[in-house]
């Protein structure tokens, strides 16, 4: 496939990086949303922790930020949420109004779908009107979280969750052992099952360090262990994952 480009837009005269043109690709989006629930990682690992950790939500206002094909925003409604769901993609907004079409004809208030960049303002919503945020695999597409973990922050109310996922540090400095552990950096990986992404590596401090600047306090840390369904269709690969986890779960609140 041809190489990327990567879609820029200008925040207050800073350059930031939206998503990597591969998600905008309809075809790339296809692929994507036709084996992400079939893929180990995500399926048998990465969404098995995040709901070992999302805290109730019936009845209450939830963002999927970064709703992808939409697998989270179902799992949410599913447990009663209100949910507003947002991608980046118009193409991936579309796979998961095909997907939640079922919620979208009944009552419409429980689920809202709109296409929706992270790294600009979320002007569609008032301040302090969302109850918690679901992040599942994006901020490592922005350069600097700060400007999108304030307007995560704004629109939560007093008290209000943001639970992430993201790729582990560690993993992404064993992968790309020439980068500096210490620098944000710009790296491409190729996915043998969708193709080739772009995506920003950082160090743990970092982390921890964009949160806690824009006032949320870390609740849960969590490296995921992989589940014994994982390891029955991948031994292999489980062994490894046990010795170097590939993401990292965070759970915080709004301080």
């Amino acid at each position: 496939m041809p190489e990327p480009r990567i879609p820029h837009i200008s925040t207050n005269g800073k350059t930031l990086l939206t998503i990597t043109d591969s998600y905008v690709d309809p075809d790339f989006a296809a692929r994507y949303a036709a084996a992400v629930d079939e893929a180990p990682y995500n399926a048998l690992y990465e969404r098995p922790a995040m709901l070992a950790l999302l805290p109730p939500v019936a009845d209450r206002h939830i963002l999927d930020a970064g709703c992808g094909g939409g697998w989270y925003a179902a799992q949410l409604v599913g447990r009663g949420a209100n949910v507003t769901a947002i991608d980046a993609s118009a193409a991936l907004v579309e796979h998961a109004r095909r997907r939640l079409s079922s919620f979208l004809t009944g009552d419409s208030a429980r689920l809202r779908v709109r296409v929706a960049n992270l790294a600009e303002p979320l002007a569609f919503l008032t301040d302090a009107s969302v109850d918690g945020v679901v992040s599942p695999l994006v901020l490592h597409y922005l350069e600097d979280w700060r400007p999108t973990l304030r307007e995560i922050r704004r629109v939560l109310k007093p008290g209000g969750w943001l639970l992430l996922s993201t790729h582990h540090p560690g993993a992404d400095a064993a992968r790309f052992p020439s980068s500096p552990y210490y620098e944000t950096q710009l790296v491409e990986d190729d996915w043998k099952w969708v193709g080739k992404v772009k995506f920003y590596r950082r160090p743990l401090t970092e982390i921890a360090s964009a949160l806690t600047d824009v006032g949320f306090v870390i609740e849960r840390l969590v490296e995921p262990r992989p589940t014994e369904a994982f390891r029955l269709i991948d031994p292999d690969a489980y062994r490894r994952l046990l010795q170097q986890p590939e993401f990292l779960i965070v759970r915080a609140r709004v301080s």
